[in-house]
């Protein structure tokens, strides 16, 4: 398994089927993919994306101050979910990230993911909430300040 960086639109064949089926391609595309500062990456398995995860520049409105970005797209094809895939992602993109100088990762999580999320260190904060057509989530930070 190999970590490298990949363009935006390569996260796509991963996204689309685990966090948008049935729906159109453009739903896989979120605010600031696009972004010069945002950072794509997959955990590639024989030369196939199998995990990807993208780190965009988005502060957090609730710690304002804090130099931060917002995790997005995290998502494993269904045959190889619950083998750690993810886990390497999140820790490689913290790491990458503190160096940085990226104070807090935050991320809205499905509820049905909030024990990987708390697993890796990450606290929820807030109420639950909808989000149409995909689910109830919540709020979870993680400080990268050692």
């Amino acid at each position: 398994m190999e970590i490298k960086k990949i363009s935006m639109e390569e996260t796509f064949a991963v996204r689309q089927p685990v966090l948008r089926p049935g729906r159109p391609i453009e739903d896989c595309f979120f605010e600031y993919d696009d972004h010069p500062l945002s950072i794509h990456i997959c955990a590639e398995l024989d030369g196939k994306v199998i995990s990807v995860l993208s780190a965009l520049p988005i502060r957090s409105n609730i710690y304002p101050n804090l130099k931060a970005m917002r995790i997005r797209g995290i998502a494993t094809l269904n045959q190889f979910q619950r083998l750690g895939y993810g886990s390497q992602l999140v820790r490689y993109i913290e790491e990458e990230l503190g160096k940085k100088g990226i104070e807090l990762l935050w991320l809205n999580a499905r509820i049905n993911a909030s024990k990987f999320y708390l697993k890796l260190g990450y606290k929820p904060k807030g109420n639950f909430f909808n989000i149409d057509g995909i689910g109830i989530h919540q709020k979870f930070f993680k400080s990268l300040i050692v």
